[in-house]
């Protein structure tokens, strides 16, 4: 399946009656970066979404927010909280684990 098919889907599947619908817990933010095969790894508490533009765009419809720091796509359930500024990935890595999905 070509990138432009992932995100025509990934695009229809968050849409309802034309409205995005935020996702509701972290289980439905899994489920569909999975769904998805969207690069993305759980660090602690939070799902990393290493993606592009155009995917990022449709993950923050639905209550992802972007780091810049870590350049990637975030969710964890609340507004854009918890990451300390001080840590890159890897030492958050080290000191919370990791899990890489796709």
């Amino acid at each position: 399946m070509s990138y432009v098919q992932h995100y025509i889907n990934l695009h229809s599947v968050m849409k309802y009656n034309g409205i995005f619908q935020l996702v509701e817990n972290s289980y439905e933010a899994l489920k569909l970066v999975k769904q998805f095969h969207i690069k993305s790894e759980i660090i602690g508490q939070w799902l990393f979404c290493f993606t592009n533009l155009l995917i990022g765009c449709q993950l923050e419809n639905i209550g992802f927010w972007y780091s810049y720091k870590h350049c990637a796509y975030v969710y964890s359930g609340s507004p854009k909280a918890g990451i300390a500024d001080d840590e890159n990935l890897d030492e958050i890595r080290s000191r919370l684990g990791s899990y890489k999905l796709n």
